[in-house]
């Protein structure tokens, strides 16, 4: 599950709470105007939200786990990857979160079922994290809220459906052209093997393909 607020973050954000819930709260208010939760809603949701500083490498959320929270990346970088237990447990990398992002084991976070995904972080991250029981409880009284959640559903839908279509319709080359267009910060901000990762591919496959864009040639 993920949802994108719109703009640039800042990258080097002070990580403190007050600033990684008022960056929440702007984000909330912004996707669900002109609807406005109620003071009184936005408050205990608030209230009831954990900030967290994690160091590079440190795991949010493991494989086996239940996912029983959100994650608002206020400031740093996140993936999720699973782990195949044919390929004697090799991270395929299925998504790269920035500043602004929401995210979560989806699947987990909405049938309290073993998370499948594992999140860590790429960087030194600002993480404020927002509980099941306190966002369903917002749910229940205020439809402002509600709808944010669905329209976070929406995004992560739209998001893991474009995913499984570039992997499945784009040829390698295609792949990565459309990762360094669509996403060039991130691909600065990425190690190179975990980006062939994502694009599904080799660290030796990826490295002949950016040679071959930096000839100008296309095989």
């Amino acid at each position: 599950m993920v949802a994108k607020g719109n703009g640039e973050a800042e990258h080097r954000v002070t990580p403190t709470r007050e600033a990684a819930v008022a960056a929440f709260s702007k984000l909330l208010l912004g996707a669900v105007a002109p609807l406005a939760p109620s003071a009184e809603s936005l408050a205990e949701l608030l209230a009831a939200t954990r900030h967290r500083s994690i160091d590079k490498c440190a795991q949010l959320l493991r494989a086996g786990d239940v996912a029983d929270e959100l994650f608002f990346v206020h400031a740093g970088l996140l993936r999720y990857y699973v782990s195949d237990p044919e390929a004697n447990g090799e991270q395929r990398t299925g998504q790269f979160f920035e500043e602004g992002s929401i995210v979560t084991d989806a699947a987990s976070f909405l049938s309290r079922a073993p998370a499948e995904q594992t999140f860590e972080a790429l960087e030194d991250s600002s993480i404020l994290l927002i509980p099941h029981a306190a966002l369903y409880r917002a749910y229940a009284r205020d439809h402002a809220v509600e709808r944010f959640g669905r329209l976070m559903l929406e995004t992560a839908l739209v998001g893991s459906q474009r995913r499984s279509g570039n992997l499945l319709n784009l040829t390698p080359d295609q792949r990565y052209r459309r990762f360094i267009e669509t996403r060039p910060t991130l691909a600065r901000r990425v190690p190179q093997y975990l980006v062939a990762s994502y694009l599904g591919l080799t660290p030796e496959s990826l490295s002949r393909i950016r040679r071959r864009i930096a000839k100008g040639t296309d095989r």
